[in-house]
């Protein structure tokens, strides 16, 4: 296939929408070059509103039974089973080449055309990204798998698949949930491990998403300060990026508490790139660390 005859869509996954997700849209849709794009909204817990743009997929978990899966947990739908969107949007249209997935808090700074056929020159059916923690969230998958299947852990933020690869995702989706209906297996693998294990144990092609380009503030986890892209045009493809107010709170909920009391502390140092007084982020540093007192306390007491 030449470059302009690989057929793909691009799937930005979102459950809200303000200003922050509107001008991820749009930079997003300067890097789409060829391809569809749509945007998913998960409508569960009531409307989005407004979205201005002519491809909006809106989604509650009720409207998830067309694809003849397990709905579980109930609420938490699509957090748990992230790859569920791909499927929809699959059975509405499958007559592209490729399916680009990412979430509402990435960042391309690279054309996605050159991603996609670089990738179809390859043959590639999966791109994804192999987390350094091979064994979170594994514990989904107990039972699942024969002991003598190799369980992966990718992170989907931003995942590419061939068609062939999402026929064969869903349709292992709804063979596992006939067995987890009549009782055969007790665990339903989480998405991150579920995708990356059936494409690398099945002969699928996989490659991490560092073969495409600069990854160095891409993983779940530290975040990028929204005002902070500038200086960041040299890498490639960017995860978690957020605005301040999600910014200062992802810095909170996911920091060690203890190393903003040293001057070099990996928390003092996020928190510096924050538009808040460290004053004023006080009130909340606090709260976050009363919230965690009952884990501490339970940790403590083994």
């Amino acid at each position: 296939m030449g470059a302009m005859n690989v057929r793909y869509a691009v799937l930005l996954k979102v459950h809200y929408w303000d200003d922050f997700v509107e001008r991820g849209f749009q930079h997003l849709v300067r890097k789409v070059g060829t391809g569809d794009v749509y945007v998913f909204v998960d409508e569960t817990h009531g409307s989005v509103g407004p979205i201005p743009h002519d491809r909006v997929i809106r989604v509650t978990e009720r409207d998830l039974e067309k694809l003849e899966v397990l709905l579980d947990p109930p609420g938490k739908v699509f957090w748990f089973n992230a790859d569920y969107p791909l499927y929809y949007l699959y059975l509405q249209n499958a007559s592209y080449d490729y399916y680009l997935m990412c979430e509402y808090d990435t960042i391309f700074n690279t054309a996605i055309d050159g991603f996609v056929t670089a990738a179809e020159a390859e043959k590639v059916d999966y791109v994804g990204f192999p987390l350094a923690n091979k064994l979170h969230w594994t514990e989904t998958c107990a039972g699942v798998y024969p002991a003598s299947v190799v369980l992966h852990n990718w992170l989907n933020a931003i995942s590419l698949h061939s068609k062939r690869a999402v026929d064969f995702l869903l349709k292992r989706r709804q063979d596992l949930t006939r067995s987890y209906k009549a009782g055969e297996i007790t665990n339903w693998p989480y998405s991150e491990t579920f995708i990356a294990t059936e494409m690398k144990n099945n002969g699928f092609v996989a490659r991490s998403l560092a073969d495409f380009g600069k990854i160095e503030n891409y993983n779940w986890w530290p975040p990028t300060h929204e005002r902070d892209l500038p200086s960041l045009q040299s890498q490639d493809f960017l995860h978690p990026v957020l605005d301040e107010p999600k910014y200062t709170a992802s810095c909170l909920r996911f920091g060690s508490l203890h190393s903003y009391f040293f001057p070099n502390g990996q928390l003092r140092r996020l928190l510096a790139r924050s538009t808040q007084s460290q004053l004023s982020v006080m009130p909340a540093f606090v709260s976050e660390a009363i919230r965690r007192l009952p884990r501490l306390f339970s940790i403590a007491s083994r």
